[in-house]
């Protein structure tokens, strides 16, 4: 009998704080990354701490999220999860292996009094 690797993919909504206290658990860690997909001026008027911004609307979106690192974990977000929504979708076309979106984006993290940067 031989063993076979079955990893799972996982692709599913998490709450902000949870989202956060994950984050904290593995900071430092380049194995999760954050992902901000809203234009450079939503950008600018704050992110998360250490978020890898690629714009949704530049005509190689998808090239770029194309060429990046498909075993990492992804948490990914625009203002409310629309466009998150859409990417993760693409995510999972692409062959990633876990891409989360954070339940109702930037307003929502803000909701909950996360900290932002700008």
């Amino acid at each position: 009998m031989t063993a076979q690797k079955n990893r799972k993919r996982e692709f599913e909504e998490v709450e902000p704080k949870e989202v956060f206290n994950i984050l904290e658990k593995h900071r430092g860690n380049p194995d999760f990354v954050v992902l901000d997909i809203r234009t450079p001026e939503e950008y600018d008027e704050g992110h998360i701490e250490n978020a890898y911004f690629l714009n949704i609307k530049s005509e190689g979106f998808e090239n770029e999220l194309d060429k990046m690192d498909k075993n990492k974990k992804y948490f990914v977000y625009d203002n409310v999860e629309d466009r998150s929504r859409k990417t993760v979708e693409l995510m999972e076309k692409q062959g990633y292996k876990e891409a989360h979106i954070i339940m109702g984006g930037m307003n929502k993290w803000k909701e909950r009094r996360l900290p932002v940067e700008r």
